[in-house]
């Protein structure tokens, strides 16, 4: 009789891990289409602005506070770009890659910081060019907490309330994050404890802790590295918690930058820089004098900021998932970035978009 039970309590996993794996593989062939369809029936998930031309066409979820992912390097490279033009650093200068190891946790970031060195063929040094298109291009944590370091986190943030970004929260270093558990704990469920109880000054105080020690104290921080991979101080659960720390903003913030940097925030000649390392030049049409695009991407949140300047008007767009239990941002992210790419240049779909969520 044990054994009829145990076969039978074998057999229903086994077929659960089968309808698993279809499931999955099911999901990853999914298409902006499903896309569509998720967004009318998940429109609490969701928070998206659309900006054609002057007027603001869709709205939805437009002032609800989300974590950034990715998409809050764009404000970095504002800065980038504005101090590159009144010669507070020069693009041509070279970094030792050395310096930038300082931020690098491997396995942590998608293999985006060793696919820049790679596509780019770099060893030894690269420019601060190189660096800046490393952070928007690749998305490579440890070219961005370079460049927040050599920036000032206190001049960027400025910067961003400069832009007219009241709602953002305060920008900070993005690898710290990852090294926090192992920082104040040797156990997950310690670490989550204390991690929940934190307050945002004192989260604020530990990063810049964690910050100093990357920067200034390697073997203390591969000390802290080592711990964290060898005891799971990174489980589902810690990197929740973390999603939630992150900076946080809205798609009308987002949406509204994104035109006002064409508009009135940069010159024509720091146009041109920006859209040099910005990601947008490869889905240029004829028509097109701008294309700028980030996305973003986490466990719990996608997000995105996109602009598009033709010979006939503006699109400015910012779509935001926020999936707190994690149960479709791993095929969504597949989809992610031509979904919003079809919104800027389709307007049947945009159409879609706004019946699917009104």
């Amino acid at each position: 009789m044990l054994l009829k039970i145990g076969l039978a309590v074998i057999g229903a996993v086994i077929l659960y891990v089968v309808v698993d794996v279809i499931l999955y593989k099911r999901n990853m062939k999914k298409t902006k289409e499903d896309l569509l369809t998720f967004v009318q029936k998940n429109k609490e998930y969701v928070s998206v602005t659309i900006i054609e031309n002057e007027d603001v066409v869709l709205e939805w979820n437009a002032h609800q506070e989300t974590p950034l992912a990715s998409t809050v390097k764009l404000p970095i490279l504002f800065h980038f770009v504005k101090a590159a033009s009144v010669g507070e650093i020069k693009l041509d200068e070279k970094v030792a890659l050395t310096e930038l190891e300082r931020f690098y946790i491997d396995r942590t970031d998608g293999g985006a910081h060793k696919s820049w060195l790679e596509v780019n063929k770099l060893s030894g040094n690269a420019t601060m060019l190189d660096i800046a298109k490393g952070m928007m291009q690749f998305s490579s944590n440890a070219c961005t907490d370079y460049l927040i370091e050599r920036l000032g986190l206190e001049k960027i943030n400025a910067r961003i309330q400069q832009a007219g970004m009241t709602k953002h929260g305060e920008l900070m270093p993005i690898t710290p994050t990852l090294l926090w558990s192992a920082y104040i704990s040797d156990h997950r469920r310690d670490a989550l404890k204390k991690m929940k109880d934190v307050s945002d000054v004192q989260f604020r105080t530990l990063m810049n802790e964690i910050f100093d020690i990357m920067k200034n104290d390697p073997e203390r921080k591969m000390t802290l590295e080592n711990k964290m991979k060898k005891k799971n101080l990174l489980s589902y659960a810690i990197q929740s918690c973390l999603t939630q720390k992150l900076t946080q903003s809205t798609t009308d913030q987002y949406a509204h930058f994104m035109k006002r940097l064409h508009d009135e925030l940069l010159t024509p000649e720091e146009k041109s820089l920006f859209s040099q390392i910005v990601l947008g030049q490869t889905m240029m049409t004829e028509s097109d004098q701008y294309v700028w695009y980030k996305g973003g991407a986490t466990q719990f949140v996608l997000t995105s900021a996109l602009y598009r300047k033709t010979d006939n008007g503006s699109m400015s767009i910012s779509f935001f998932i926020n999936d707190p239990k994690a149960k479709y941002t791993y095929w969504i992210e597949n989809i992610f970035n031509e979904f919003v790419v079809t919104l800027s240049i389709d307007q049947s779909f945009r159409k879609r978009l706004e019946q699917a969520l009104t």
